[in-house]
């Protein structure tokens, strides 16, 4: 008697066997499949109160700009060049009416609807301000395609491999 006869004459051997198989193909998947680690959550980022020249790290809840040391302090994005220095490609800020906004959205009010989400991207989005340390203006993030010039990694050697540090 063959394989295909035992399992002919009796259906539940091949299902079984058909479960079987299928349990050690799904096995394999998952132990062969890549691990992935969760997201790192960042309770810190960098801020500087100079223009970028020194930065800090503080609380990431810190809406820019806010009061430092009697300075006020905006958000520094900082990067490492390829020789190991770091720098600080680009500052963030955002506008007042946008600040309130996200304020609110961060730390609403015990029986208060907070701001509709909308609002809060607008705010997110429209009200965010960036510039490169030494700019003398600020570009505004509704202006997308200026932004996002403000916003590409720029090494001190001109190169534009520079890798994000984060606190």
């Amino acid at each position: 008697m063959s394989v295909r006869d035992a399992i002919s004459g009796n259906p539940g051997v091949g299902t079984a066997v058909a479960a079987g198989l299928a349990l050690i193909g799904a096995l394999a998947v998952f132990l062969h499949a890549p691990r992935r680690s969760a997201p790192v959550h960042h309770d810190q980022c960098f801020f500087t109160t100079d223009d970028g020249k020194t930065w800090f790290a503080d609380r990431s809840t810190n809406i820019p700009p806010f009061d430092k040391d009697g300075k006020q302090a905006v958000r520094a994005y900082v990067f490492r060049a390829a020789d190991g220095t770091e720098f600080v490609d680009y500052l963030e800020r955002f506008k007042p009416e946008a600040r309130q906004v996200l304020e609110q959205a961060n730390s609403p009010t015990p029986g208060q609807k907070g701001p509709d989400e909308t609002v809060v991207r607008a705010a997110f989005t429209d009200g965010r301000q960036v510039k490169r340390p030494g700019d003398a203006s600020w570009t505004d993030g509704g202006d997308m395609q200026a932004a996002a010039q403000v916003r590409a990694v720029k090494c001190p050697d001109g190169s534009s491999t520079g890798t994000p540090v984060e606190p």
